[in-house]
């Protein structure tokens, strides 16, 4: 079975530095890359908008 190629582009961000921290020390803590901390809450920010806990205008 042929697996499809995904066209992933990179993102270019640039935190402040208050979401730097953020990012960085959460990432420690949990062992993670400060880009995996990033779709770690990607995620669960999608997840709250798909269950209508919150609204993204």
């Amino acid at each position: 079975m042929e697996q499809k190629k995904k066209d992933i582009k990179p993102i270019s961000y640039r935190p402040s530095a208050d979401v730097r921290e953020f990012l960085e020390s959460n990432a420690m803590k949990s062992y993670r890359s400060t880009q995996g901390m990033i779709d770690f809450f990607m995620a669960k920010v999608m997840d709250l908008e798909k269950k209508g806990e919150i609204v993204i205008q």
